[in-house]
């Protein structure tokens, strides 16, 4: 009932006006008749002041309904726009924003087509990719219009040749109207309709700026604390040191990775690898040096694995590496790699004059080939690790072998 009670006022009030003004005719009729006056000249007076009252109320009244629908209309959306925004805030994940924030638009606007460009660098270190689209048009389309309407809220952060590029790659030509929502500097909404909009729907777009407003705003903090909330899982989860990621991260993902594992079939090979004799170049090079040392491993290692694989520093000179999908065998390929790649580098270069050139040594154990579970298998890596150190060092050994 709250929903539409200033709209029912209105109603009530014209209701009201109307009641008293049949109540004043009344009393304006008995005035008459007391007077003796003939009844048929009085309504023969009243006749054109109550056909003129007649078309008055019911003209306001029409108004007032009309007003009163266009109060709930908006009401409506800007109640299913709030339960959008509610849903956006709840997430803390750019993707999710993104994309709930889109569909929020399109639905308020009945959009067929919207595309997300982003513009914003840390908004695109955490988004799939650089551009989100959804299209809600199932048919086969293909008129295109050299002079759709097109209806920009507010200055654009990009020239106008680049949006309409956007509208041809994105096909949002083939709609009759274009609107264009710039996020402050975080990137640019464009829509497209198939409705055509005449001059009084593109009056009641040029009212919802305020809409526009209000939507932007949102989601602009939005963004802001997701993008900081992103920056602070970062830092949780990666070393300061190598910008790896720590040991925190390496058993939460290990965990992962086992579920999944378990769940589909596949293999996962756990490596632990040590860098031989590093106490000896720290006490010799220094402890500032030895950790250039530990950031210039760290991306040679991170050179040397696939895109599926994952690197932590583990604590120390030690490195821990999850293969998902990798046997014992494929594993030692890539473990041999990386080791071949770190000793064949030049540490320090840039540093001191001599040549400075560091092995590791690897170890690797495969589930489900040498355990059921990641405690078992990370286990029976170091212990294989361990078996490298004691047979020479600069070697890859899998467990059991």
């Amino acid at each position: 009932m709250q929903k539409n009670i200033y709209g029912k006022k209105l109603l009530i009030f014209t209701w009201v006006l109307l009641t008293v003004v049949i109540s004043e005719i009344i009393l304006f009729t008995n005035a008459f008749l007391k007077r003796d006056v003939p009844i048929r000249e009085i309504f023969i007076d009243l006749i054109p002041f109550l056909i003129f009252l007649y078309i008055f109320l019911f003209l306001t009244y029409k108004l007032v309904e009309h007003y009163y629908l266009q109060l709930i209309i908006q009401k409506t959306k800007l109640e299913k726009l709030h339960t959008a925004f509610l849903k956006v805030s709840s997430s803390l994940k750019v993707n999710e924003i993104l994309k709930s924030s889109l569909e929020t638009i399109m639905n308020y606007f009945n959009a067929n087509k919207g595309i997300f460009i982003i513009i914003d660098e840390r908004v695109k270190k955490y988004s799939y990719s650089d551009i989100l689209v959804i299209n809600n048009f199932s048919g086969n389309r293909k008129n295109y219009f050299e002079n759709y309407r097109m209806i920009t809220f507010y200055p654009l952060s990009i020239d106008n040749e680049k949006i309409k590029e956007y509208i041809e790659e994105y096909q949002l030509n083939n709609c009759n109207s274009v609107m264009i929502i710039p996020i402050f500097e975080k990137g640019i909404i464009i829509l497209g309709t198939y409705q055509i909009m005449n001059k009084k729907e593109e009056e009641e777009f040029e009212s919802l700026k305020i809409i526009i407003d209000i939507f932007t705003e949102q989601l602009n903090t939005q963004l802001e604390n997701a993008i900081l909330h992103e920056e602070i899982n970062q830092l949780a989860i990666t070393d300061p040191l190598t910008n790896l990621f720590n040991r925190r991260y390496f058993v939460e993902r290990l965990k992962d990775e086992f579920i999944l594992a378990k769940r589909q079939g596949f293999p996962v090979s756990i490596m632990i690898s040590d860098l031989d004799n590093f106490k000896h170049y720290v006490d010799t090079y220094g402890h500032s040096n030895g950790d250039i040392i530990l950031r210039e491993v760290a991306k040679v290692v991170k050179l040397s694995l696939r895109e599926s694989d994952v690197v932590c520093r583990f604590g120390g000179d030690e490195f821990a590496y999850i293969l998902p999908f990798t046997s014992s065998s494929d594993a030692k390929v890539v473990a041999t790699r990386v080791k071949n790649n770190v000793s064949e580098y030049n540490f320090l270069e840039n540093i001191i004059k001599e040549e400075i050139y560091l092995t590791l040594s690897i170890g690797i154990a495969t589930f489900p080939e040498h355990g059921e579970n990641e405690e078992e298998i990370l286990g029976k890596a170091d212990n294989a690790l361990f078996k490298a150190k004691n047979i020479g060092k600069n070697k890859v050994v899998i467990y059991g072998e």
